[in-house]
């Protein structure tokens, strides 16, 4: 990842308070695209034989889901001081006295690549539901690993819907396309309205997406139960917190009685936080 000085990052931290979204042009550079994009690849060989439930029915493309469980690199490119910063500023409670300040104590609630299908992605927003205050509980980074054009089905967006309060209004929404490159980051505010055209040309386009929240949002995926013990015990403290070790309800008062839990209350292994 290319190091983002103070001046380019107060311009990207302002630009999302603005407008909901912002883009980081190449961010990523050759090597690690090409990695990200073989091992995406090769994950979504196997998943794609797997007979998933609770598919959606509309053609959505191709989706790899649960990267934190398939690679310990997915987790590696999210340990990022950008990506970090941004989080940080964005999500972080600063009432969580159990870890040091400087310590994000934000969670992965959802982690996968998708690949656009035949059919545009309605607008929506990831948060479920909307709000016009200055503060959002959802972020997400998307790492682009194949260009995203008009004809392969690129992300649209509503600029600064993240603000308007409302559901989306698909009368009167004014999407716009988010045309960019591999190598680039895009970040947005999750109560934008977004969604993707249709993908034409028979091709893929690769992205990574992180969805982010403050550690009292409960995960989208059960990522602290289903981790495998393997790449739990690769982990780094601060990269077991942003997987929601320190967060996980008590199961009663005899267990524990604070919810949000510091370094010492990381276990040996995934298996000692359920039995």
């Amino acid at each position: 990842m290319r190091t983002i000085d103070e001046k380019e990052t107060a311009y990207h931290l302002k630009t999302l308070k603005e407008e909901g979204y912002t883009l980081v042009e190449q961010f990523m550079d050759k090597s690690t695209v090409d990695r990200l994009l073989a091992l995406v690849k090769k994950h979504n060989e196997v998943q794609t034989q797997l007979d998933l439930h609770g598919r959606p029915n509309r053609a959505l493309g191709e989706q790899v889901h649960n990267l934190h469980d398939k690679d310990i690199y997915f987790i590696d490119i999210l340990d990022d001081p950008f990506i970090q910063k941004v989080l940080m500023d964005n999500l972080q409670d600063p009432f969580y006295h159990t870890l040091p300040p400087h310590v994000p104590n934000y969670i992965l609630g959802f982690y996968n690549a998708r690949s656009t299908g035949t059919k545009a992605l309605k607008l929506h927003m990831d948060t479920y539901i909307p709000s016009s205050g200055e503060q959002t509980w959802t972020m997400q980074p998307a790492f682009i690993l194949e260009d995203c054009t008009i004809e392969n089905g690129c992300t649209i967006v509503v600029p600064k819907s993240h603000r308007i309060g409302t559901f989306v209004d698909y009368a009167n929404a004014k999407p716009e396309p988010v045309l960019a490159k591999a190598g680039d980051l895009v970040f947005w505010d999750s109560r934008i309205w977004h969604g993707t055209l249709a993908n034409t040309t028979g091709k893929s386009r690769w992205i990574i997406i992180a969805v982010f929240t403050p550690w009292w949002v409960k995960q989208r995926s059960d990522i602290t139960r289903s981790l495998s013990d393997e790449i739990y015990q690769e982990l780094s403290d601060q990269k077991k917190v942003m997987l929601g070790f320190c967060s996980i309800p008590p199961k009663d008062e005899h267990e524990r009685i604070n919810f949000k839990g510091g370094f010492e209350d990381l276990l040996p292994s995934v298996k000692d936080y359920y039995q």
